[in-house]
Order: structure tokens, then C-alpha cells, then sequence
């Protein structure tokens, strides 16, 4: 695919995963629009997946990425109760925890 191609379908793909994300922590951010996948470039993938992380500073920021771990948004940093409301109401609203390695813009 097409560098070009791939950052307009991986612009809709994350922002969609943020407007989701926002439904959920209030405020969120887009991250990563395209992956590099075999000397090419493909754009964020469609699904999305949870997973939290914690930083450095003690807080905690949640993130919607895609089957590659591939992070699309993030929430703003958060204590671990607020993730952790967060998490209860996306694991009621169907979506999996990813439990792999994630990519981060960070």
C-alpha cells in the first residue's frame, strides 16, 4: 500500500478509536496512523483492543490499539482507580484486553 493510502485510512481508523476512547476517559488522544509491515506501509488496524499503562510518574493511561498492539488513542494519565472504571466499562461493552507487546508513540 501506498505511504499516502495508508495515512488516510489509518487517520479515519484512529480517530475513530479516539472518539470510542473519549466515551469512555473524557478526553483522549490519537497516536499512530501507520505501521510498517514488511518493508511497506499499512494503516492502524480497524479492531480495537484495551490495554493500560502504567508511567513512570505513578499514573495511568489507557489505550485502544489494534490485533498488532499498535496504539491508536490514549487517554489522558489517570489514577489506577479511574483506569480501572474505565476498563469494567469496556469489558461490559464487548472489548478484549491485549496482552501483547504494544507499540507506543511514547
Amino acid at each position: 500500500m501506498r505511504y499516502y493510502d495508508a495515512v488516510k485510512k489509518g487517520e479515519f481508523n484512529a480517530a475513530k478509536s479516539q472518539e470510542r476512547l473519549a466515551s469512555y476517559t473524557g478526553q483522549a488522544y490519537a497516536a499512530m496512523i501507520v505501521k510498517e509491515v514488511e518493508g511497506g506501509w499499512r494503516p492502524v488496524g480497524e479492531e480495537d483492543f484495551y490495554a493500560v499503562v502504567k508511567k513512570d510518574s505513578g499514573g495511568y493511561v489507557v489505550v485502544l490499539c489494534d490485533a498488532d498492539g499498535y496504539a491508536k488513542a490514549l487517554s489522558p494519565e489517570m489514577s489506577r482507580f479511574a483506569a480501572e472504571k474505565c476498563v469494567e466499562k469496556m469489558k461490559l461493552d464487548g472489548i478484549q484486553e491485549y496482552s501483547g507487546r504494544l507499540v507506543l508513540p511514547l
